[in-house]
């Protein structure tokens, strides 16, 4: 099948996108974004590997591919943290816990400069049925942030209950947020949550320099988007730093 060669063979790549403290525009870390060679997108890569049943494995050897790619390009030697998606399936399943920790060990990282993303193309529900799993994690030195909130499956019980240290607002909400005032009130919203819980708020998909202008304006702290930095090649990222 073609999933089984595109996984076992890797043949992905992963590009490298930075995340920036808006005031001093000092580098936070990187998310990491994949690149499938034989499937247009990774959502179909993702659905191809789930009708196969091997969405496992398919996540797994993209985690293992981003943590080696981060050591192999010595960013891992600064102060940078990288953010890694995983599905919800991914982080529950009973071997994960093993991976993660050999496949840290194999690339001598840390678990702080690791943020386990949380992807929602998967219902979340699972996660608050698995918190012992979840809190060793977070007790070895992980972090987990909760990726396009606003825009998938994520709901409050799961925001209130997980021991989240980012949470990213999806860029619906950065699209001409100057322009609107109820994207500026549900910002304003989550940045105060934020700032209650001691959670880092980071605004997705700034483009422009309105936007950019304006969310420093309402106090964002931190945001990714095509205006601060498109996503490279891992290469192209070191050279640029």
């Amino acid at each position: 099948m073609l999933i089984d060669h595109f996984i076992e063979k890797r043949l992905f790549t992963h590009n490298f996108q930075p995340i920036y403290h808006l005031n001093s525009h000092q580098c936070l870390g990187f998310e990491a974004l994949m690149r499938p060679f034989d499937f247009p997108n990774p959502e179909l890569a993702f659905e191809a590997a789930k009708r196969a049943g091997r969405l496992y494995d398919l996540d797994t050897a993209s985690i293992e591919l981003v943590m080696r790619s981060f050591r192999d390009s010595r960013l891992s030697d600064g102060d940078a943290v990288l953010f890694i998606n995983v599905l919800p399936s991914t982080l529950i399943n009973p071997n994960f816990s093993t991976f993660i920790y050999h496949t840290l060990h194999t690339n001598q990282l840390r678990a702080d400069q690791i943020v386990l993303e949380i992807s929602e193309s998967e219902q979340m529900d699972q996660l608050l049925d698995s918190f012992h799993m979840i809190h060793d994690l977070v007790d070895y030195g992980f972090q987990f942030a909760l990726d396009d909130v606003g825009k998938g499956y994520s709901n409050f019980d799961v925001i209130i209950e997980f021991p989240f240290k980012y949470i990213k607002l999806d860029r619906l909400f950065s699209t001409q947020l100057h322009l609107s005032s109820k994207k500026k009130a549900l910002v304003q919203l989550f940045r105060d949550y934020c700032r209650d819980q001691q959670i880092q708020l980071v605004l997705e998909g700034l483009e422009t320099r309105q936007e950019y202008l304006f969310a420093m304006q309402l106090g964002v702290e931190v945001a990714q988007g095509y205006f601060l930095g498109r996503p490279k090649a891992i290469e192209e990222v070191r050279a640029f730093l």
